[in-house]
């Protein structure tokens, strides 16, 4: 493990090879982060990182077409279609996923749609199940395993573009979602898409990949205010057709969970058909499919992450293949970043030079 301000993580022996088309090369870490992040002076620390990052910056506008994800089960899912003025066919598109309380407006998914668009990059906003504007469109829950949501996602996003490279970058729990994904379909568990070759780059940023590690993280009593900011906001936005169904009418939630835990114990894991919520971290959490991911990945975490602990990745440098890797900062917080000057917001110019290949303004 080198540190030049940031850790370099993920240059271990090559378990699978990378996609067969060929591909711009991903950029080296040097490369990817030319300023080492510096953390605003009044913002050093993880908690302060990762609640500030919450306030929206001033945004450009966005003018999307909404777009329809039809689920196999019956749910849908939305995107928000933000198409830059000139794009083609042939030009690169992106997927933002957002984290377990956002949706297609949280703050670093505008961010980002900005960014991209202005590079002549379109952009697919996906909302989880239930989440933004599909929230009435869903009787299932989003979690950690929805990873057939982003795929059918990316089903219709490859059909909408109809060529041209593809990219997809997940926020937390987005970003666990995607890497199971295409690491279970990088170990042939699921079928390859038609489109596997388009996509030439992935990235998470603050993955909860040890959801049985970010659990008992969570389970800290200086955690209880996370805790209950969490549930609180996770249980005031289930769908109504989540709400009208016969088992959760059935859940006892007249003491609302005080953790993540008793939340997953009690309403997650009955709810989508876990046998408890350690069945539930076991069969979602991404680690167990990382190795097997063949397309070039970024993970941007940092060591002060007051909810996915710095070990969730290092634990697992040495079983990485060399085409994932880990940008891992002593400071950031959890999709924090906050920096000085120009670069208040450090993750998004780290994510537009790892995803530079999908841009025809390079």
């Amino acid at each position: 493990m080198q540190t030049l301000n940031v850790e370099m993580i993920g240059s271990g022996r090559r378990l699978c090879e990378p996609p067969s088309a060929p591909v711009e090369p991903p950029p080296g870490l040097d490369q990817l982060a030319p300023t080492p992040f510096r953390a605003h002076p009044l913002l050093r620390g993880g908690h302060l990182q990762t609640v500030l990052s919450l306030k929206a910056p001033p945004i450009p506008s966005l003018r999307p077409h909404v777009q329809i994800v039809e689920l196999d089960d019956g749910d849908r899912l939305v995107m928000q279609d933000d198409l830059p003025q000139g794009w083609q066919v042939g030009d690169g598109s992106v997927m933002l996923v957002h984290g377990l309380t956002g949706c297609h407006s949280a703050p670093y998914m505008l961010r980002l749609a900005s960014h991209f668009t202005q590079w002549g990059v379109r952009v697919f906003r996906l909302d989880m199940r239930g989440c933004g504007a599909g929230r009435d469109l869903a009787t299932g829950l989003t979690h950690a395993g929805r990873s057939d949501d982003c795929i059918a996602a990316l089903d219709r996003i490859a059909e909408l573009t109809q060529g041209g490279p593809m990219g997809a970058i997940g926020v937390s729990l987005g970003g666990n979602q995607l890497l199971r994904a295409i690491g279970r379909i990088g170990a042939s568990i699921d079928t390859p898409p038609a489109w596997i070759d388009r996509l030439i780059r992935l990235a998470a940023v603050s993955p909860p990949i040890d959801l049985a590690r970010c659990s008992d993280n969570m389970e800290r009593w200086l955690m209880r205010p996370y805790n209950r900011y969490f549930i609180t906001h996770l249980l005031k936005r289930l769908p109504d057709p989540v709400r009208r169904r016969s088992d959760f009418q059935q859940l006892d939630l007249r003491r609302i969970p005080r953790t993540f835990r008793e939340l997953d114990d009690r309403v997650t894991a009955p709810l989508s058909g876990f046998s408890s919520g350690r069945d539930y971290y076991a069969q979602t959490s991404a680690m167990h499919h990382l190795s097997e991911i063949r397309v070039p990945t970024l993970i941007l975490a940092a060591q002060n992450d007051p909810i996915v602990p710095a070990s969730c990745f290092s634990d697992h440098a040495g079983r990485l293949p060399e085409h994932v890797q880990v940008l891992m900062t002593r400071c950031g917080g959890h999709v924090g970043f906050l920096g000085r000057g120009t670069n208040r917001f450090w993750m998004d110019g780290v994510l537009q030079r790892w995803c530079a290949a999908l841009s025809p303004c390079r």
